[in-house]
């Protein structure tokens, strides 16, 4: 704690983010934090009497200030994203934050909205050409009726309103081409300009004939644009353990460094010019996060460099704890709520255990010649990154993937030659229009060249992924297992440095409580479900055996089978004007895909106990089905209000 000294800083702050999550998001902590005030104004007057024995009082009154002011910022925070817009159709002017993207059915386009309120959401533009055309910092005008965002309810899902209100968004809305509008006026800033020219940049790869999982793993490793990746890629990375080398991280910030240091190294390591070069490289680094589109990885990243730079100035190099708590301080104070953000934990999870374990793991063996030194920190470091990780990603996503070590080994030092010639084939392609002969041969060639790493790359991920028991899955761990597994990485090292028999105790305790909640949690698992997922395309029914989804294939009007319930499912209206001399008792009757039905025709052949209106019948359709089962007395669950339906086995 000495040597760290952000860490108190950075301990309160995240406290307060905690407590603001799970316990109070309305407290209201003003007279404690005038209280802390008080106490670290008063600590001046005791301490010069009591130098020694009071020395606490300042430490608690900063840390329940920290705290205070931390819980306050983030209440700030939330209410900027809170929801407030009209519950209909209303006009706004808004600023497009970066360039659309095409989705099955829409273009989905980040907005600010500047006029009446001042929100962030994400528009849905009916596709045509204007849409397509929009450019980061154009400003338009739109009637919409803007929506919260809203889970599917599904069981497992991704909480996608949770996250998107962390981004900082507000709500979303469908807007029809004749519902909006672009002006003449496009604004201008450093985060519009750095984006513009990432479109060009990758406008550069597009021109040159790279196949298109080389475009789009190109794309993502040097400019942090990962829409083009297809689903296999992203799996193949997954199953190996390099999904790390998809997202622009402190590993591609790291060598692009050294791509701007090589080219300032003529400014010399002393005296103004020194100054300058450390200036010039900032500079240079920062506007290189703004292309990639901020994610916190790179953000995390750069602050970092950015403390070396600054330290380098006095003679003080190096990496440590406290460099890292810096970073994380100033993120937070950005944003607090990326303390929730998978790519934060990941990205300072990762960063931590190199620091941590990898010079322990380094001293184990001491290789004589360069080449085996270079692969054997290649290896330690990977390795200790995946300590950092594997318990987040186990509690996240539930795989483990058995081969990361390899895989790393392998691919890594690709992906540093890739960077290189893909910021060669930039330089190159700059010069491009001057037609000469030997540049154009110097292009062929550097494009071959990546053609061909890229092309490695994919084939050692793409065979590991092959192999068996390439990766395993369904692991999913609990919060109190995350925290007991990270306990025991760090009791185990303790040990293994110290061999202190009261820290083995205490390793033996985490592990043995992992291994009780474990099997616990084998004993009694999650119930076998019968569910009416939430799917607005088609009706999606199954099974879940275990949290494992297992899809039931639905043909027209049938009965499902469950073990204590009757179940009918009709996609088809085939009773207009029919009755029935026996009315069929049902306890779930499903309806879906048809906008026709009418209760008041199907109670003539059905007793349903429960009706379930699908999501894949349209909301005026389901209002009307609603106003029937109201006026009928019937229960009803509106699967796009409410969530999925499920039955337990």
């Amino acid at each position: 704690m000495k040597l760290t000294p952000f860490l108190r800083l950075l301990i309160p702050i995240i406290s307060g983010i905690l407590f603001h999550k799970f316990i109070s998001p309305t407290a209201n902590l003003f007279f404690v934090g005038m209280g802390a005030l008080v106490l670290m104004f008063i600590s001046f007057f005791i301490t010069k009497r009591n130098p020694y024995s009071l020395q606490w009082l300042f430490g608690i009154g900063l840390i329940f200030f920290l705290f205070s002011l931390s819980v306050q910022y983030c209440q700030y925070r939330r209410h900027l994203v809170s929801y407030d817009f009209p519950q209909n159709a209303s006009s706004y002017i808004g600023e497009v934050l970066d360039y659309p993207q095409q989705k099955k059915r829409s273009v989905a386009c980040e907005v600010n909205v500047t006029y009446p309120t001042d929100k962030k959401i994400m528009l849905y533009l009916q596709p045509d050409s204007n849409s397509q055309q929009l450019q980061p910092g154009d400003k338009i005008l739109l009637h919409a009726f803007v929506q919260p965002f809203k889970n599917l309810g599904n069981p497992g899902e991704f909480d996608y309103g949770a996250y998107m209100l962390n981004k900082g968004f507000t709500g979303s809305a469908f807007v029809r081409s004749n519902d909006w509008s672009h002006t003449s006026v496009s604004n201008r800033s450093i985060k519009t300009e750095a984006l513009r020219v990432r479109a060009k940049l990758l406008q550069i790869y597009k021109t040159h004939g790279l196949a298109d999982d080389e475009q789009s793993f190109l794309s993502a490793i040097t400019l942090g644009y990962k829409t083009d990746l297809s689903d296999d890629l992203k799996t193949a990375f997954s199953a190996t353990g390099t999904s790390h080398v998809l997202a622009v991280s402190g590993l591609h910030v790291g060598i692009v460094y050294i791509v701007i240091m090589f080219f300032f190294s003529f400014m010399g390591n002393r005296g103004t010019s020194f100054f300058l070069k450390q200036i010039l490289i900032l500079i240079c680094l920062w506007g290189y996060v703004f292309i990639t589109g901020m994610p916190v990885s790179v953000i995390r990243a750069a602050i970092m460099l950015t403390l070396f730079c600054m330290g380098s100035l006095f003679h003080r190099k190096g990496f440590t704890y406290n460099t890292l708590a810096i970073a994380a301080f100033i993120i937070l104070i950005i944003n607090p709520f990326y303390l929730f953000d998978v790519g934060f934990q990941l990205s300072f999870a990762c960063v931590y255990a190199i620091l941590f374990f990898q010079p322990k793991m380094a001293r184990l063996y001491s290789p004589k010649n360069k080449l085996p030194t270079y692969f054997w920190n290649l290896l330690t470091v990977s390795f200790a990154a995946q300590l950092g990780a594997f318990p987040i990603v186990l509690f996240y996503f539930g795989t483990f993937p058995t081969y990361f070590f390899i895989t790393n080994l392998l691919i890594l030092p690709f992906i540093a030659a890739i960077i290189y010639s893909a910021v060669t084939l930039i330089l190159l392609s700059q010069f491009a229009f001057l037609n000469l002969h030997f540049l154009q041969l110097l292009l062929k060639g550097v494009i071959v060249v990546i053609q061909y790493l890229i092309k490695a790359v994919l084939w050692i991920v793409y065979f590991f992924e092959s192999l068996p028991l390439s990766v395993f899955n369904d692991l999913h761990i609990s919060l109190l297992q995350l925290i007991l597994i990270f306990a025991g990485l760090f009791l185990l090292t303790l040990y293994i440095l110290n061999k202190r028999g009261n820290v083995l105790i205490s390793l033996l305790v985490s592990v043995s409580l992992v291994l009780l909640t474990s099997t616990l949690r084998y004993l009694k698992p999650p119930p076998h479900q019968f569910v009416v997922f939430n799917n607005y395309n088609e009706p999606d029914i199954g099974y879940t055996i275990r949290s494992e989804k297992v899809a039931l294939q639905t043909f027209c009007n049938q009965t499902i089978w469950h073990p204590t319930a009757n179940i009918v499912l009709l996609t088809e209206n085939r009773y207009t004007s029919k009755v029935s001399n026996q009315i069929l008792p049902v306890d779930y009757l499903i309806l879906a895909s048809d906008n026709s039905f009418s209760m008041f025709e199907l109670i003539q052949i059905f007793h349903p106990k429960e009706v379930i209106i699908d999501s894949s019948i349209a909301r005026n359709a389901a209002n009307k089905l609603k106003n029937e089962c109201e006026k009928l007395k019937l229960p009803f669950h509106d699967i796009s209000e409410s969530g999925a339906f499920s039955v337990n086995f």
